[in-house]
C-alpha cells in the first residue's frame, strides 16, 4: 500500500486463524499458545457431524467407516487442479462404472467448468463424455502406439463431474433431488478425517476439540505437522509423476524451489518438535524419527537428486 501512495492512519485491527488438518485437543492448545493466534479452524472433522453439514446417510456411512487409504491426492478436477478426494463416493463407483461399459465421462448439463477447446469451438468440461471420447479416440489413432497409452486414456477418464456432485449430498439430504437428476455423490475432505471413526454428535465433536473427550483414543495418529509435510511430499511426488515425460526448465525451476521449500520446512520442523512440551518425550522422540524418515525418502526422489540446490 505505501508503493501506492495509499497512507494508513494507524495499522489495521487483525484477527488471525489457522485451519487444515488439526485433530486433537493438544494440537489445537499448541497452535493458540506457540503462535498467538486468535482462533482455530476444523473442517473435514465435522462431516461426521449431521447436526451441522449436509451430508447424506450413504456417504455419512462411507466416511465413518473409511480407513486412510480411501482419501487420496486425485487428478480428478476437470480444471486440472489436484486435491484431496475420497475413494469409496457414490460418484467414484460411477464413474468407474461408466468407463467399465465403455461410456466414460460425464452429461454435461450445469456447464460451470468448461474450458477446453482442443477438439470443439465452444469450451466443453473435460469430465464430459463429449470431451472424453474425442480426446480417447485421438489416442487411439496415434502411430506407433505409445506403451503408456493406457495410463494416458486412464489420466482422460480420471476427470470428475464436480457441478453435480459436490452439490448432490446436500440435495439429497434435504429431499430437493429431481427424479431423473443424477444422485452420485462427489466429496472431497481432508485426509485427516480417517483418524475419524464413527459419527459424532455436536456436543462430542466440540468436547473433542477442547479436551473434554478423546474421540481418536483407540487410533494412533502422527502429529499434525508430520501429517502435513507427508501431505506435501505426496504433492510433489504426483506433480512430478504428471509432467515425468514433458519436463522444462521452468517446470523443473519449481520442482527445485518446491524442494528448497520442504527442506527448510523440515529444518524449521527439527527446532520446533522439541517446544511441543504438551506432548510426551515418548511423542516427539517419535515425530523426530518420522521426520527423519520422510527427510531420506524426499531426497530420493530421482528428480529432485539432480536439482541444483
Amino acid at each position: 500500500m505505501t508503493s501506492k501512495g495509499i497512507a494508513l492512519v494507524g495499522l489495521p485491527h487483525t484477527r488471525i486463524s489457522v485451519q487444515g488438518g488439526i485433530g486433537t485437543a493438544a494440537e489445537n492448545a499448541f497452535l493458540l499458545e506457540h503462535y498467538g493466534i486468535d482462533a482455530t479452524g476444523w473442517g473435514s472433522p465435522f462431516l461426521l457431524v449431521p447436526e451441522v453439514t449436509n451430508v447424506d446417510q450413504a456417504t455419512l456411512d462411507a466416511l465413518a467407516m473409511a480407513d486412510s487409504d480411501a482419501y487420496y491426492l486425485s487428478d480428478s478436477s476437470p480444471l486440472g487442479v489436484l486435491f484431496n478426494n475420497f475413494r469409496n463416493s457414490s460418484a467414484e463407483r460411477q464413474r468407474l462404472d461408466r468407463i467399465a461399459k465403455g461410456r466414460p465421462g460425464s452429461p454435461c448439463h450445469k456447464r460451470y467448468l468448461v474450458s477446453n477447446t482442443e477438439f470443439t469451438r465452444e469450451p466443453v468440461c473435460t469430465a464430459s463424455r463429449e470431451y472424453q471420447n474425442l480426446k480417447i479416440g485421438q489416442l487411439l489413432a496415434q502411430e506407433p502406439k505409445p506403451v503408456d497409452l493406457q495410463a494416458q486414456i486412464d489420466a482422460v477418464t480420471e476427470k470428475l463431474c464436480l457441478c453435480d456432485g459436490l452439490s448432490t449430498a446436500a440435495l439429497i439430504k434435504n429431499g430437493l433431488t429431481k427424479p431423473k437428476e443424477n444422485k452420485a455423490v462427489a466429496i472431497c475432505p481432508g485426509p485427516n478425517l480417517a483418524w475419524f471413526s464413527g459419527v459424532y454428535s455436536l456436543d462430542e465433536m466440540v468436547g473433542h476439540i477442547y479436551g473434554k473427550i478423546d474421540l481418536l483414543a483407540r487410533n494412533v495418529r502422527p502429529n499434525m505437522f508430520i501429517n502435513e509435510l507427508n501431505l506435501y511430499v505426496d504433492y510433489l511426488k504426483k506433480d512430478i509423476e504428471r509432467h515425468t515425460a514433458a519436463l522444462n526448465d521452468k517446470k523443473m525451476k519449481y520442482f527445485a524451489k518446491f524442494r528448497a521449500n520442504l527442506l527448510e520446512g523440515i529444518n524449521y520442523y527439527k527446532t520446533l518438535i522439541p517446544k511441543i512440551t504438551n506432548q510426551t518425550m515418548a511423542c516427539r522422540q517419535e515425530m523426530m524419527a518420522q521426520l527423519e524418515a520422510i527427510e531420506a525418502g524426499f531426497h530420493n526422489l530421482p528428480v529432485l537428486s539432480e536439482s541444483p540446490e
